[in-house]
């Protein structure tokens, strides 16, 4: 069920009870995680953490410690899965869920008494009624037949019971099969609804605990939601406006003076270019996934396009190749106006956005994208030895003011993962390496590629997903291109011979919701093959390699 009043039903009722957290592994949710520890901190709440990647990090975390706790908080986790039929718990035991993945499974809206969700439902969704949905089975079961002597009566009443209960199955094969149909269609997208850090900054803000700093963490999470495909760019913009409000009411309302400690979050215009404050002017430009599909970067005549807008720009070559802040005063003043000017000539339409910069003192200053590439960075590009918890704890140092070693540090390995995007989607398309399989076009990184690893996690895959679709429809001369979704598979234990594949809409579709869990679903259990759904996000599957070409020619068979 809904809370309605988060004070009384989430904030107060948690007051001096212990409290268990299970956090996705994901940006969105290590900012909302980060807001709610400074909550529970006011009212001295015991709490414990554990990071989930998936559905069997969250059985094994629940199953460790259901005896010891009570209270489960499921942030981006749990909402779209049956949590009682899933983790059968004990009666006592209650679980507060703040999830932006969509759809919400309906048994946990209806449940009355051990689920509690902490988001309000949807104004654009219709949820399926109860009474659709769900019946008791006594109401198809047919009336008992009792014991009578009378041969003639016991006859004529046997004949009567088998009308009604004919009848009675017909009622319910039908009400079943129009269940199935809602379902289906409440069920057929998968998508991100608002980001839980936001929903959990006013929650803060509502309980008049809020400041600028849980105002940040709520700005990297609906950034990293555009940067990473989730919404749609007027679902951003109308966040962006409340977010800036809040900014606004925020800044007049401190009393900070000192301009060495004080802390700005500044409304402005931003550039569609990666890291660009923290890299080559020609680096950046090269290896931002906006300019290179515009410009066909990775081509010999996209490479003297770049030389050429540089050249318009009047920013010289020596200027271009040097870091940004090294550059020269007034070609770095001059720079963001330069390159708005010229971007209808080289098609950049849109390659400005509006954001916000969080300046603290003289020397930090981060754009909001800047920091999701480098969060980005240490949850997926980090050595292999690393574990989830560690990793976990060092985007939490990544988002504290006062580390600003590990900012930049994860800055430089985030321009390796550019680079390395940029260089896959370059030997893709000259090696040819993209798949036209009818009613959709594939691609498959070979087992033994260097940055397999990489690609493994989720959204670095999703990123380089968006990037091979895009640069792919720039290049084809198939008029339908933009019309055809992409799947892309990676492997994901070599070992054991497992591979995941990732599936996103068509460049035309407007909005980011995506068909592929159900068709994946479908696909698997049309060629009967063993697959293993451990995400929550049901647009990446994994399957067996050996299975990988028959389930391709399924789900070909299946969207024809």
């Amino acid at each position: 069920m809904y809370v309605e009043d988060f004070k009384a039903d989430f904030y107060e009722f948690l007051a001096g009870k212990r409290v268990f957290l299970m956090v996705h592994y994901d940006i969105d949710s290590i900012c909302a995680c980060k807001i709610l520890q400074s909550l529970l901190r006011y009212r001295n709440i015991l709490y414990t953490v554990a990071v989930v990647q998936g559905l069997e990090d969250l059985r094994r975390a629940y199953n460790e410690n259901y005896e010891d706790v009570k209270y489960f908080v499921l942030i981006n986790c749990g909402g779209t899965i049956d949590i009682v039929e899933d983790l059968d718990p004990q009666e006592d035991i209650v679980f507060f869920i703040l999830d932006s993945h969509r759809p919400i499974d309906v048994c946990n809206i209806y449940s009355t008494e051990q689920i509690r969700l902490l988001t309000g439902p949807e104004e654009d969704v219709s949820v399926p009624e109860f009474s659709d949905l769900f019946k008791s089975d006594s109401e198809y079961e047919s009336e008992s037949t009792d014991d009578d002597s009378d041969n003639e009566g016991r006859a004529s009443k046997r004949r009567r019971l088998a009308e009604e209960a004919i009848e009675k199955r017909r009622e319910r094969r039908l009400w079943e099969e129009n269940r199935n149909k809602l379902l289906f269609e409440y069920s057929q997208f998968t998508y991100y609804a608002r980001a839980s850090a936001i929903c959990m900054f006013e929650f803060a803000w509502k309980l008049n605990k809020e400041d600028k700093d849980l105002l940040w963490l709520a700005i990297v999470a609906l950034t990293e939601q555009l940067l990473f495909g989730k919404i749609e760019n007027t679902q951003y913009i109308l966040e962006m406006e409340t977010l800036r409000a809040h900014c606004k009411r925020l800044q007049n309302k401190t009393n900070d003076t000192d301009v060495l400690t004080s802390l700005k979050i500044l409304f402005e215009k931003d550039l569609r270019l990666t890291l660009y404050r923290h890299w080559t002017v020609e680096h950046s430009i090269k290896y931002s996934t906006f300019t290179a599909v515009r410009m066909k970067l990775w081509t010999l005549k996209g490479d003297k396009k770049i030389h050429e807008l540089l050249a318009d720009m009047g920013l010289p070559l020596a200027q271009s190749r040097q870091h940004f802040k090294s550059m020269d005063l007034q070609l770095r003043k001059e720079f963001h106006s330069s390159l708005e000017k010229l971007s209808e000539k080289y098609g950049l339409q849109d390659i400005e956005f509006t954001s916000f910069i969080l300046q603290y003192g003289y020397q930090h200053k981060y754009c909001a994208s800047d920091i999701v590439f480098a969060l980005l960075a240490i949850l997926e590009a980090s050595p292999r030895d690393k574990k989830p918890e560690e990793l976990f704890n060092q985007t939490l140092d990544c988002l504290s003011r006062n580390k600003k070693d590990v900012i930049d540090n994860a800055i430089e390995r985030a321009k390796i993962v550019a680079k390395t995007l940029f260089k896959t989607v370059q030997n893709a398309l000259d090696m040819k390496q993209i798949i036209n399989a009818g009613p959709f076009v594939y691609y498959i990184i070979q087992e033994g590629c260097i940055d397999w690893y990489m690609f493994s996690h989720l959204h670095i895959l999703s990123m380089l997903a968006q990037f091979i679709l895009k640069a792919y429809v720039s290049m084809s001369r198939n008029r339908k291109a933009a019309n055809l979704p992409l799947i892309v598979s990676v492997p994901k234990n070599i070992e054991n011979g497992t591979c995941i594949l990732i599936g996103i809409p068509p460049v035309c579709e407007n909005s980011p919701r995506n068909f592929f869990g159900k068709a994946f679903e479908q696909a698997s259990e049309k060629m009967n093959c063993e697959t293993n759904c451990d995400y929550f996000d049901t647009s990446y599957f994994e399957i067996y390699t050996k299975d990988r070409t028959r389930f391709f020619d399924a789900l070909a068979a299946l969207l024809n």
